[in-house]
């Protein structure tokens, strides 16, 4: 799967094509759901930490404003085919990661569509019969957040709970294109409210894929000249979207506030924060590889505890019945699979971006596409972890590339590449002793698709970012002097990359597994990986099924070094 073509034509002007959007998902608290909120939190936390939506409900007291062109802005970058936003340096997304940390859904749990008992069907019945007569008694088509709020705020019976979490979910959750309570999440709400965990995430990471190709298509069409364009309503959660973007890019964010205790969610960092960027596109356009921050939960934060998927140090943990949940989430994170929704099924492509889960990025694996029913999908997301052992990277890792993948990129989107003079991505060199990764039986370690996964490598082959980015500088000043002799240097390196890539055979890979894996595949649970060598369409050669390496930590004394040096 390669990355797709990004406009051509000139972006339309952001004030008018922001009047033609409206984001209808973007909902802001009001002060008596905030109260209603800390009223249910002090009767019912111990139930919503089983259900594990404590930190959601919480982080739905927060307030974001929007910021239409920042929104704007990334989504252009965004790749419908890829599920990615595509910069000239690579490729980067919201992931299910993203959407845990940063909102608080859990990635594990029943799906949202799992049925209810005899006991749960009783009280699905006694809401609706109250939704229909609050829709009686107003002669109205929906019921409002006013009208929910009047009949189950404070009411105190045995419905007030599960009348709570069905608000929630109509208007922090599953926003439809009105503002009212509607009847599809009366069922959730019901399981939530009696202890059990939904898997929220994976549904509202579907639901912003879908409306980014929207939003994305509608862009394009603007950027048309003579094209009408009609007005569009997307419903996803774009706030999600706007934090992540502040996460990741410096030069757009605003000041963060401060967390003042250890339960707040990470959203209130950056809640009540206005920030007018009116040239969030041409900083987009302009950024760089060492501008982006790959991993942002894992830098130190006054009252952000780290889960323990973000160790000091690099770790693997046995796979065992009792393994935490937390790591299990980790693994969700990293697993390609396809993302139910509400009424949408979504790719999910955690391999393009492996440098933002810590790992060594690679050619992506090609995925097939399928057409699983929404029932056989989520047991492709939910498939058991098989694997003996579950790899975590340390938190101190900094952003590597193969050399394949750097070639892979420049032959495969040559009109986003800078001059070999003027910029580069880091690459790792990696050698031929690797750690198996899961697939089959024979495998032990479970890391994401579309990497490698080394335990050493040669100190002469590697370099820090920043030592990299300093020597690249260093290199321009005095190019003119010395351009012949590094050209000369860098083909020499270059040969020794690809012997130590490609291995000698020419059906082998050294440093890569000889393993397969498809979405929906018995074979393996987690990964794609592989190593027979084929030629793309631009004739470089790559793994068909690449697996995935660990990072090497930014204490270790193994630096990366980049591909393109000459």
């Amino acid at each position: 799967m390669l990355p797709c073509q990004i406009l051509s034509a000139p972006s339309p002007q952001r004030k008018a094509l922001s009047s033609t959007v409206t984001f209808k998902g973007w909902r802001v608290p009001q002060w008596n759901y905030k109260s209603w909120v800390e009223k249910m939190i002090s009767s019912h936390e111990a139930v919503w930490r089983k259900a594990g939506i404590l930190d959601a409900v919480v982080a739905s007291t927060r307030k974001i404003i929007r910021n239409a062109d920042l929104v704007l802005g990334i989504a252009e970058k965004w790749c419908p085919e890829t599920k990615t936003f595509v910069f000239p340096w690579g490729e980067a997304t919201i992931t299910l990661e993203d959407v845990m940390l940063l909102s608080g859904f859990s990635v594990l749990g029943t799906p949202f569509f799992a049925t209810l008992d005899s006991s749960g069907e009783r009280i699905l019945k006694n809401l609706r019969d109250e939704w229909w007569e609050i829709r009686r008694r107003g002669n109205v088509s929906w019921v409002t957040q006013k009208t929910w709020m009047d009949r189950f705020m404070n009411a105190g019976d045995e419905l007030e709970h599960v009348g709570f979490l069905s608000l929630w979910l109509s208007y922090f959750v599953f926003p439809s294109g009105f503002p009212n309570v509607y009847q599809a999440v009366f069922p959730i709400a019901v399981h939530l409210a009696r202890g059990t965990r939904v898997a929220l995430g994976p549904p509202v990471l579907a639901q912003l894929y879908a409306d980014l190709a929207l939003l994305q298509k509608h862009i394009r069409d603007s950027s048309k000249e003579d094209t009408a364009v009609a007005n569009i309503g997307v419903t996803a959660l774009f706030k999600l979207l706007q934090v992540w973007t502040w996460e990741r890019f410096k030069e757009l964010q605003p000041q963060p506030n401060l967390l003042l205790k250890a339960d707040q969610p990470r959203l209130a960092l950056w809640s009540d924060l206005k920030q007018e960027t009116t040239d969030a596109r041409q900083i987009l356009e302009n950024s760089e590889m060492d501008s982006f921050e790959w991993r942002p939960y894992t830098k130190t934060v006054g009252n952000w505890k780290f889960p323990q998927f973000y160790p000091e140090k690099a770790m693997s943990v046995p796979v065992s019945p009792s393994l935490d949940d937390e790591f299990i989430s980790f693994a969700r994170c990293i697993k390609v699979s396809l993302l139910v929704g509400m009424d949408n099924v979504e790719s999910y492509f955690p391999n393009r971006v492996a440098s933002q889960f810590g790992m060594l990025q690679d050619i992506p694996s090609i995925v097939p596409p399928n057409n699983l029913s929404e029932e056989a999908a989520w047991n492709d997301y939910n498939k058991p972890i098989s694997a003996m052992e579950l790899y975590i990277p340390s938190r101190s890792t900094e952003p590597r590339f193969t050399p394949t993948f750097s070639e892979w990129w420049g032959k495969t989107f040559p009109e986003l590449q800078y001059s070999s003079k003027e910029k580069s991505i880091v690459v790792y060199a990696g050698t031929s002793k690797t750690r198996n990764i899961i697939g089959d039986n024979h495998c032990t370690s479970i890391v994401p698709s579309g990497s490698m996964m080394n335990i050493t490598s040669d100190k002469d082959d590697e370099m820090s970012v920043a030592e990299y980015l300093n020597r690249k500088r260093k290199c321009m000043e005095q190019a003119h002097v010395w351009r012949g002799k590094r050209t000369n240097q860098a083909r020499k390196k270059r040969g020794k990359y690809m012997f130590l890539s490609h291995g000698i055979g020419k059906n082998e890979s050294a440093g890569t597994l000889s393993l397969r894996n498809t979405v929906g595949d018995d074979h393996s649970s987690v990964v794609f990986s592989g190593s027979k060598n084929v030629a793309d369409g631009n004739g470089c050669k790559a793994g068909n099924d690449i697996a995935m390496t660990p990072f090497v930590e930014k204490n270790s004394s193994d630096p990366p070094l980049s591909a393109n040096e000459g």
